[in-house]
């Protein structure tokens, strides 16, 4: 997978010039909506928010995931191990691009229905994999729950689709990661999964 690494420089380069712009038309917006003294609601900064991505171009973020998504496809088509951990380093050396691969992972949950379900959490669970475990350990396990439910869901076995991607992942510390394959190995006979995520399977 080494001719990725060119592609994933170049994002990384630009997904930090977005969040220059971005930050710059954010706190542009915020202080002009602020005045001196008074402090902005949720609604208010959500707003915000939504003006200063559509200032520094919204249009990046599209193409942003069909990039990641061509990369997923790739991670989980490799056969060997070594161009996967590669993958995982280079992604977890670019801040903004980790950022973009967990939120890629989280927003693939909404295209889990249909005939496309399957791959889309394919996708979304290929992209946790590459992340391995480098965002918040609870986050990570509250999202694994939202893939047993999706693909319950969807009419998914999520034992064969947390199998799959255990078999990609990272199995020990030197991927940068936290062991993401036993996590995912583990996880239906984990303590989270029988206090949040069973409750939840029962009723979808």
């Amino acid at each position: 997978m080494d001719e990725w690494k060119p592609n994933i420089d170049t994002w990384q380069a630009r997904l930090a010039q977005w969040q220059a712009r971005f930050d710059e038309e954010y706190s542009a917006l915020a202080r002009k909506r602020k005045g001196w003294f008074r402090q902005l609601s949720a609604g208010e900064l959500e707003d915000i928010a939504a003006q200063a991505r559509t200032a520094a171009g919204d249009d990046l973020a599209k193409e942003l995931f069909g990039f990641l998504a061509e990369l997923c496809d790739a991670y989980r088509a490799e056969a060997l191990p070594q161009p996967r951990a590669k993958v995982r380093a280079w992604i977890g050396m670019q801040p903004e691009l980790l950022h973009a691969a967990w939120s890629f992972s989280v927003q693939a949950l909404e295209l889990a229905r249909g005939a496309d379900a399957q791959r889309a959490l394919e996708r979304g669970l290929a992209a946790a994999s590459i992340v391995d475990v480098r965002v918040d350990f609870n986050a990570v396990l509250e999202l694994l729950g939202r893939y047993s439910v999706a693909a319950r869901k969807a009419d998914v076995d999520p034992k064969a689709l947390f199998a799959s991607t255990a078999a990609l992942s990272n199995r020990g510390m030197g991927g940068g990661g936290a062991h993401f394959s036993q996590l995912l190995a583990g996880f239906e006979t984990s303590s989270y999964f029988r206090d949040c995520v069973r409750p939840k399977l029962a009723r979808a």
